[in-house]
């Protein structure tokens, strides 16, 4: 089956992202595709958290295309409910299609993630799916796996290095938008400036170094002043805890907001605000992505200023990746999912997960 797979490399498109201070590359290749140009359809559906539309739409996608397949997925961590929101969405679509579903779960640690993907390949997958943990460190690995003619889709997070080389696609959202969407908002809330404090995902990985890119690069520098700035290490505890030392030493009368790169870590902050007798919303305006459901009732009742979503329902677009390479379809080399920015004057708490 593997030879007869086709894959569109135009551009050679490297996805080598760094960190909010260093400077970008212009991608000398056409626009990425969006999930909306992809004939995959609407991801409408899947952002809602419906598990039933989701269960109907993974059993009659492509009826059983992977019979007598393997996929493996490499996931980082499943801290979090949007990781395993994630892992969930992409069993369902491959289980759905007639294929077996390998998982290894990283636990947050890049060499047992490394380690893990070779395993998958020893496995016998003909499909890799990998959701890197950090930019860097698992580049000999997937290699391994496309000289193997594995091809390699990797999910949510971008690493250094090539299209062709490393992987076949790489399918995520546009994290450098998702922070200039919450820096938008935040203006229009606060108009006359401020100070603000970013809780971060570390310096590693391209989600939090991006989104915090975009977020600072949007701001209008004359008006906001970054006060501080912790790793919250994408934990809604450690996030509390940096949040409760970052309070102590600026004193809550001196932060207008709090931006953190993930909900989960925006939960955490406000936690830490309430704590010092302060009121998120009111006292503290507070912003983060990934559109939780959590996220989005606290947007509701106004305790968090907005949330801009980051779909952890890549099943669908996986599948149809997998069957356009199994069909001989070209595919492009970055796939890029839709989001949306959510407000009190639009958000629906349906739509989290």
């Amino acid at each position: 089956m593997k030879r007869f797979i086709t894959v569109a490399m135009s551009g050679l498109m490297a996805l080598s992202l760094t960190a909010c201070s260093s400077s970008s590359q212009e991608p000398a290749a056409a626009k990425p595709e969006t999930q909306a140009e992809q004939d995959s359809g609407s991801a409408g559906d899947e952002k809602s958290g419906d598990s039933t539309a989701e269960s109907d739409k993974a059993a009659g996608s492509s009826g059983n295309v992977l019979e007598g397949m393997k996929v493996g997925f490499s996931q980082t961590d499943s801290m979090s409910s949007w990781r395993t929101t994630e892992t969930d969405s992409i069993k369902e679509y491959i289980e759905g299609a007639g294929g077996e579903f390998i998982v290894k779960d990283a636990g947050g640690d890049i060499a047992t993630q490394e380690s893990d993907i070779r395993d998958l390949v020893a496995a016998g997958v003909d499909f890799l799916v990998v959701a890197p943990l950090e930019d860097n460190g698992l580049q000999g690995a997937l290699q391994e796996a496309m000289d193997s003619e594995i091809p390699v889709i990797l999910v949510d997070r971008a690493i250094a290095g090539e299209a062709g080389t490393y992987y076949t696609t790489a399918i995520m959202s546009d994290f450098v938008w998702e922070g200039e969407q919450c820096a938008k908002a935040l203006m229009e809330a606060l108009p006359d400036g401020g100070n603000v404090v970013i809780i971060n995902g570390g310096y590693d990985s391209s989600t939090s170094t991006d989104r915090q890119k975009g977020f600072v690069d949007a701001l209008d520098a004359s008006k906001y002043t970054i006060v501080g700035e912790q790793d919250g290490e994408w934990l809604m505890d450690k996030a509390q805890s940096v949040m409760e030392n970052i309070l102590q030493a600026q004193g809550g009368e001196n932060i207008d907001a709090v931006f953190a790169v993930t909900d989960d870590m925006v939960q955490g902050a406000m936690n830490a605000i309430t704590a010092a007798g302060l009121t998120p919303g009111q006292d503290i305006l507070t912003l983060g992505i990934d559109g939780t459901r959590a996220a989005l009732e606290a947007v509701e009742s106004g305790t968090q200023l907005a949330s801009c979503t980051c779909t952890p329902y890549f099943g669908e677009i996986v599948l149809d990746t997998i069957t356009k390479l199994i069909n001989g379809e070209e595919v492009p080399e970055h796939i890029v999912n839709e989001d949306t920015l959510y407000t009190k004057d639009n958000v629906n708490v349906d739509l989290g997960f």
